[in-house]
């Protein structure tokens, strides 16, 4: 039987798409480094490491996908805050582990201490997720204690880094790397990631994935201009939308509630519509992102 059938439900329950899609890649907990939180503390450092080598290091401890890695943005010469007297040779690292851009001192990245056989590069990448890590289990989310040593930064709408714990502005005034470019390529990376996520979890072709990614965003665009409530024209867009992306009409989809065969249409077109099987397509598509049971 339908349940719940209303242009505002299946506007509102697509939110669950959104979540999913963004959820999914956030990439916190994710990585297959060695390390587990709880610093060793040993008697080794690299103290000729690169900002480019930590960064391919660190690539090697979080064992992420070839298409998933995390890349430098801006150099130590690029860097607002590296130019301020008193302070380190900062640079800035888009962090795919987490999906969010971060600032690190160099000098912090050299003078890191750990425990290892042989002093390398790996290990002092190795270690500094395991500082981290026992940072954010004592609540520091955003970087160390003030942004000392590495930070959490955001992309303000002046094309400038902002560090979350310190404040401090971290893109030049030369402004020698185009980080909107950057910031821009990196979002594209995220979507088709997220796209990639919803094609393997509903088992959807990727233009639908695409499709169901794009729309998530929509809906979540379309709720902050309106303070958390859809208005009846958001509403009336949205149906449009789904209706195109599943081939079939509100009218049909009601009909289908309470009638076998036209149960059997309807499941018939959309699932050849969106590339899946009508048994996925009721059993979990359907009722997941829309809300929908027929």
């Amino acid at each position: 039987m339908l349940q719940d059938l209303n242009p505002k439900k299946l506007a509102m329950t697509s939110l669950t798409l959104a979540a999913l899609t963004f959820a999914s890649c956030s990439g916190g907990g994710g990585g297959g480094g060695t390390g587990t939180g709880g610093s060793t503390y040993g008697q080794y450092s690299s103290p000729t490491i690169t900002a480019n080598r930590f960064i391919t290091a660190l690539n090697d401890v979080d064992g992420l996908p070839a298409d998933d890695l995390s890349e430098l943005i801006l150099t130590i010469d690029e860097t607002e805050r590296s130019q301020l007297a008193g302070q380190d040779d900062w640079f800035v690292i888009y962090d795919s582990k987490y999906d969010e851009y971060k600032a690190v001192s160099l000098q912090y990245v050299r003078s890191i201490v750990y425990y290892d056989y042989y002093s390398n590069d790996f290990s002092a990448a190795d270690e500094f997720r395991n500082i981290e890590t026992d940072d954010i289990l004592d609540g520091y989310i955003n970087g160390d204690y003030l942004g000392d040593d590495y930070e959490v930064v955001t992309l303000g709408t002046d094309g400038f880094f902002y560090g979350e714990e310190s404040g401090y502005a971290y893109e030049d005034e030369s402004e020698t790397t185009d980080v909107n470019l950057m910031a821009a390529d990196s979002e594209k990376m995220k979507f088709f990631k997220q796209a990639s996520n919803v094609s393997y979890t509903y088992s959807v072709s990727l233009e639908t994935a695409m499709s169901l990614v794009t729309l998530g965003s929509k809906v979540e665009s379309m709720l902050k201009k309106s303070d958390s409530e859809l208005t009846a024209e958001d509403q009336a867009a949205l149906m449009g939308d789904i209706e195109n992306l599943t081939g079939v009409t509100l009218e049909e989809v009601v009909q289908a509630g309470f009638d076998n065969k036209k149960k059997e249409e309807v499941l018939e077109k959309i699932s050849s519509k969106v590339g899946t099987t009508a048994q996925h397509l009721e059993g979990k598509l359907l009722p997941e992102l829309f809300g929908v049971q027929i």
